[in-house]
């Protein structure tokens, strides 16, 4: 299986590795190759990667860009002729692109033509816009200095433009996005095969059951859900590396060109901002994770007193007004009120708190709480009413009802008994607290006493009550589990019309076996009042007691038994003569 399991790795990452290196390939010379587009195709790309001016619209007092190759070479401030400001802008902006365009315009060729009160700005015999007395208001400036700074500023970005789209330029980034994705592809396909291996050598440890979480020598997790939480999160880190890398990558390879820069320095601006935000946002909650910390070690240390107290007042021979098994549920109660308290006082310092959604959440677990767990909160306080009246503890011996059993667990919620014929039976705490509750072996184990068992057997008033409760007792002594001291009783509770009720009182220290005890305390009765000729009768049956054979077993009878006779009498108690 373990080969089967890495065949199937390898095969799955030689092919991702194989059509993620065709789809690098495919990008980088698509990108790397846009710019030799020649014509109207090649102002297309431009005219969709470069966006509009709305990225810095300008302002009138700042005044509107002046753009080339998305880099603002002056500013336009002042309206001329019903041109407005923003205007003139734009228009110079899309002169100085198409002499940029053009080889055959050197940059040299631009210069300032004066006439009258106007400097004009020409490029060979193209006018790319005229100074005006307005501008020089504008910018406070004498003209000569506006329009050598304009023809400076346009003939260094001409000179950037051209030369970020020579051959060289073009070469440089062709070579620098083929070793990218080189790089990118050696990248993710040794994090493929790293994680193959870890997530194999996982696989191999949890069939040998190695794997699991333990912390002092207590299993929290076992191997199954430890290859689960242990192989689902090294997948998801590296699904987020290869996003990442692939996130860089694309931005990186679109600002190595002209046609595709300002895309990818758009996207790696929004990378930054992103990466900027959040490391702002969590330098400002850095206080509010400092207090959280600070209580939740407050909360610690406070659990700990407060497990440490309860421990103390769980010592019998110190407090014996609490009992030593309401240590444990009063640690569990105290260390949730703790918990609930630290929440309550550290909510205000959790992420998004006073948010719309975070009020929506808690307004919605609120009502789920409310409306669902009624019966879940009735359980929970019987459960703890329980435990406090010590109505029965584990392993008690106890009869809820028409339910008996061995107390299996007492929960905060159920309680589960084990009958004597091994069923399992789930009784919801509010159950068990509006029930009668029979404590079988509390005598037993808090005071050290004998639960007495008792049963019930009528005889008729023929037998001398002496003899039957002789018999009775000697029933109890051979009986096991019946403690012979204090020594069994008998009773008589009621005289009927026919018989006498005898009740037969025995000690046990044993409450778990009474099924077994009553078997074979009945067992013991039958037989020792065989032995002693006394007969177990309905009085229907005595009644027609004559000619009948005897009812005790063969085994009990003398060998020379016989049934005996009807016998009939006449009106002065003389037998009636045969021949009559």
């Amino acid at each position: 299986m373990m080969s089967l399991q890495a065949g199937l790795f390898g095969s799955l990452g030689k092919r991702i590795g194989v059509w993620l290196l065709l789809f690098l390939v495919t990008w980088g010379l698509v990108v790397s190759l846009s710019p030799l587009v020649p014509g109207p195709v090649m102002a297309q790309v431009e005219d969709v990667a470069t966006p509009a001016p709305a990225a810095d619209p300008g302002n009138e007092i700042d005044g509107f860009p002046v753009r080339l190759d998305n880099t603002t070479l002056f500013r336009v401030r002042a309206d001329v002729s019903g041109v407005t400001a923003a205007e003139r802008a734009n228009i110079i902006s899309q002169r100085i692109l198409a002499i940029a365009q053009d080889s055959a315009i050197s940059p040299d060729s631009i210069r300032v033509s004066v006439e009258g009160k106007q400097h004009i700005v020409l490029a060979g015999d193209t006018v790319l816009f005229t100074i005006r007395p307005e501008d020089e208001r504008a910018y406070g400036m004498p003209r000569e200095e506006l329009a050598a700074t304009a023809v400076e500023r346009i003939q260094q970005g001409i000179i950037t433009y051209r030369e970020r789209r020579s051959l060289r330029r073009l070469f440089t980034s062709i070579v620098t996005t083929v070793l990218s994705t080189v790089a990118v592809f050696l990248f993710l396909r040794g994090l493929l095969f790293a994680t193959s291996k870890m997530l194999t050598n996982i696989q191999r440890r949890r069939e040998a059951g190695t794997l699991s979480v333990r912390f002092k020598g207590i299993e929290l997790l076992g191997p199954g859900a430890t290859n689960y939480l242990v192989s689902g999160l090294i997948r998801l880190v590296r699904l987020g590396l290869i996003l990442l890398a692939l996130y860089l990558y694309v931005p990186f390879v679109l600002s190595q060109f002209p046609a595709t820069e300002v895309l990818g320095e758009s996207v790696l601006q929004k990378i930054a901002s992103r990466a900027h935000q959040l490391v702002e946002g969590f330098v400002a909650y850095l206080p509010k994770l400092v207090m959280l910390a600070i209580l939740a070690l407050i909360t610690y240390y406070v659990i700990e007193f407060a497990r440490q107290v309860i421990i103390e007042l769980g010592r019998h021979d110190v407090y014996p007004w609490f009992y030593p098994e309401w240590v444990q549920p009063t640690i569990r109660l105290v260390s949730l009120l703790i918990v609930a308290i630290a929440l309550v006082i550290a909510s205000p310092f959790l992420p998004g708190f006073g948010s719309p959604a975070f009020q929506g959440v808690s307004l919605f677990i609120g009502a789920l709480l409310t409306l669902g767990s009624s019966s879940a909160v009735a359980n929970a306080l019987s459960g703890i009413i329980l435990i406090y009246t010590r109505a029965f503890q584990l392993g008690d011996f106890i009869r809820i009802d028409n339910i008996i059993g061995e107390v299996l667990e007492k929960s905060l919620f159920v309680t589960r008994v084990l009958t004597p014929k091994q069923e399992t039976v789930t009784i919801p705490n509010t159950s068990v607290l509006s029930s009668n509750v029979t404590n079988f072996s509390a005598i037993c184990r808090e005071s050290q006493g004998f639960l007495v068992l008792y049963t019930t057997v009528t005889l008729g008033y023929d037998v001398p009550w002496r003899k039957i409760h002789q018999v009775l007792i000697e029933a109890a002594n051979i009986t096991a589990d019946i403690e012979p001291d204090p020594p069994p009783f008998v009773l008589q509770t009621n005289l009927n019309d026919f018989n006498v009720s005898y009740e037969l009182n025995a000690y046990t220290v044993s409450p778990a076996r009474m099924p077994v005890i009553y078997s074979k305390l009945h067992q013991n009765i039958q037989d020792k009042c065989n032995e002693a000729g006394i007969e177990i009768l309905s009085p229907a049956f005595s009644a027609l007691r004559d000619g009948n054979h005897s009812t005790i077993p063969a085994d009990y009878l003398p060998p020379d038994y016989a049934s005996p006779g009807f016998v009939v009498q006449g009106a002065n108690h003389q037998s009636p003569r045969a021949d009559g």
